[in-house]
């Protein structure tokens, strides 16, 4: 399933956007409401994510999940005439290798806090996994809000009620995400984006929060440092959510990168 706003033509850049681990594409709103007048956007489901299809003896490696993206913009033509891809924690690991292996037509990429590259600090969140718990995963109201405090910069007041409701709808699909999860951990995959690096050749716009607690912003200076052609950013005031906490100027920051990078052509979407 995905989000769609605009149409694809030659003007207009199209911008296709794939978000986090146990996310959605309604992660998006915000920002696509910013590209809104400049771009075709499409906003996906990841594999097994929101109103996708979920199967737990699928593939549902970073290799994997490219393979699928890749299916996804042949359907639909992007590849035909060009298109930007943009990706948030995994879906910036995704974006990143798939920008590597894909480069054709391919005007730009941008990698919002992506996973897939060797920490240089142990986080807050790779220590509860040392301890054996994953903050991606609460069980209770508790463990939400310990969720909430660790993706956050500012942990949004949540009242008792939404906090049930966000965990009803997580919880039953828990044993599905610890399969991905366990998948993305496999040792060829857990680190394939920083292997990928030297290959990406696409310009490509880095961005992290400076607070976040998920995965090291070091991780910034390992994209500029390894990408030939990569702008870095780091956003005050944010944490890993940096699609929702700091949407404003990382939409913006997109906007003006697709832009730039533009290459009108033949438009032939289907």
């Amino acid at each position: 399933m995905y989000l769609e706003q605009g149409r694809a033509c030659a003007e207009k850049p199209t911008v296709l956007l794939l978000h986090g681990f146990t996310s959605g594409k309604e992660e998006w709103s915000e920002i696509m409401r910013l590209l809104r007048p400049v771009a075709h956007v499409i906003a996906i489901d990841m594999p097994g994510h929101g109103e996708t299809t979920r199967n737990p003896r699928g593939d549902h490696s970073i290799a994997g999940s490219v393979a699928r993206i890749r299916q996804f913009v042949e359907a639909k033509g992007l590849h035909e005439h060009g298109y930007h891809v943009v990706g948030s924690s995994w879906g910036g690991h995704v974006a990143g290798v798939y920008a590597s292996k894909y480069p054709h037509n391919l005007h730009s990429a941008s990698l919002m806090c992506p996973s897939g590259l060797e920490p240089q600090k142990v986080t807050r969140f790779v220590r509860s996994l040392m301890e054996g718990r994953n903050y991606l995963l609460p069980v209770d109201s508790s463990e939400f809000q310990e969720f909430l405090s660790c993706v956050f910069y500012r942990q949004p007041p949540l009242p008792r009620w939404a906090l049930a409701i966000g965990l009803r709808d997580r919880v039953p699909h828990y044993p599905f995400f610890e399969t991905v999860f366990d998948q993305l951990m496999e040792t060829d995959q857990r680190f394939l984006l920083q292997k990928s690096l030297a290959d990406i050749k696409t310009p490509t716009l880095a961005m992290w929060g400076k607070y976040d607690q998920v995965l090291d912003p070091s991780g910034l200076d390992i994209l500029c440092g390894s990408i030939a052609n990569c702008h870095g950013h780091v956003l005050d005031e944010c944490g890993h959510t940096v699609a929702i906490e700091q949407a404003a100027a990382a939409g913006n920051l997109i906007k003006d990168h697709v832009v730039k990078h533009h290459r009108s052509g033949v438009v032939n979407i289907r």
